[in-house]
């Protein structure tokens, strides 16, 4: 079921062509200072590392790059410890990371035994709670956790997504 197609996107496994979009998007600081394990300034040679160890992408556990058709890799999403996105600043407010999920959510649920999903974001992060209130994420807790770019602790706010949460919502 790899690659996923949405209306106007691919999401796909990250290939090391991928690596200079990729470290071009994660490396501007407005995308890279709400990312908390991420270094700062990010390298090309970050990013070729980073795509090197990605593993083959399951409905469990997955990375994948955000392609839009004509520009190229624009972000990326991903769910292994819990869900996480970026895209690119010129691509924000658009709508793409929530496309973007709503996919990788539906190929997760379908795909796998989860009863639930987790993600959190920097709890000054409007736009990434908002995407995460929209898919019906609810917060669940605050934690602090520290930030490569920032080199402090950032407050996070955790939110969860429950499969049957998610089924009730219906279609994207």
């Amino acid at each position: 079921m790899m690659p996923l197609h949405t209306q106007r996107l691919i999401l796909r496994e990250p290939t090391l062509d991928d690596a200079p979009c990729y470290a071009l998007g994660v490396g501007e600081y407005e995308v890279a200072r709400f990312l908390t394990p991420l270094p700062y300034p990010y390298t090309l040679a970050m990013a070729v590392d980073w795509l090197r160890q990605a593993r083959p992408a399951t409905p469990a556990r997955s990375v994948l790059v955000i392609d839009l058709p004509g520009r190229g890799v624009i972000g990326c999403i991903s769910l292994l410890d819990e869900l996480g996105f970026w895209i690119a600043r010129p691509h924000w407010n658009r709508g793409y990371v929530t496309e973007a999920a709503s996919a990788l959510l539906d190929w997760h649920f379908a795909g796998s035994e989860a009863t639930n999903v987790t993600s959190s974001a920097h709890h000054d992060n409007a736009a990434s709670l908002a995407v995460q209130y929209k898919l019906g994420f609810r917060p669940t807790g605050r934690e602090m956790r520290f930030s490569q770019t920032l080199q402090h602790n950032v407050d996070h706010v955790v939110t969860r997504l429950s499969r049957q949460d998610w089924q009730a919502r219906g279609a994207p």
